[in-house]
């Protein structure tokens, strides 16, 4: 009898996990007569989360133009920054910039960087970091992802002055 009970409470369990391993199973394979679930709507309103940055050039060759523009472009696709105004906590990317050459300005430029914090527009900012290149038409894309990365490194270190 106790051959028989035994048999009879493994295939009594058998039978459960099995029923059990199906529930699960159409749990996981979506009704295809259900209706999809709504996406929520972002507001168009809602503003980029990220570190407030701020790009200044100042120079009038096109290279450091292009380097100041292709920055502030990956900042405004970057998910861990958002372009500041001048009103505001931000971290200011300052680029000077002048050509290598006078008589070939294609050839290259040379720039600083310094970045530096404000409250606003008109506290005295605070020094963070500083930095000199060369930038050419080649490189121009690289020195750009090269300033972003500085820039993140910066804000990490100096995280604080946004609490």
């Amino acid at each position: 009898m106790k051959k028989v009970t035994g048999s009879a409470l493994i295939l009594l369990l058998v039978l459960c996990l099995g029923s059990i391993a199906s529930a699960e199973e159409k749990k996981a394979v979506p009704d295809s007569k259900a209706k999809p679930a709504p996406v929520e709507k972002i507001e168009q309103g809602a503003e980029k989360q990220g570190v407030p940055v701020m790009v200044i050039h100042s120079g009038d060759d096109v290279l450091g133009g292009t380097l100041a523009l292709k920055l502030k472009e990956y900042f405004r696709k970057s998910v861990l920054f958002t372009l500041a105004g001048k009103e505001g906590k931000a971290v200011r990317v300052i680029i000077e910039s002048r050509s290598e050459f006078n008589e070939r300005p294609e050839i290259g430029s040379v720039y600083s960087v310094v970045w530096t914090f404000a409250e606003s527009e008109g506290v005295v900012p605070f020094y963070l970091k500083q930095e000199l290149g060369l930038v050419n038409s080649r490189n121009v894309e690289n020195s750009a992802a090269g300033l972003m990365n500085t820039t993140d490194k910066v804000t990490g270190e100096y995280k604080y002055l946004f609490e």
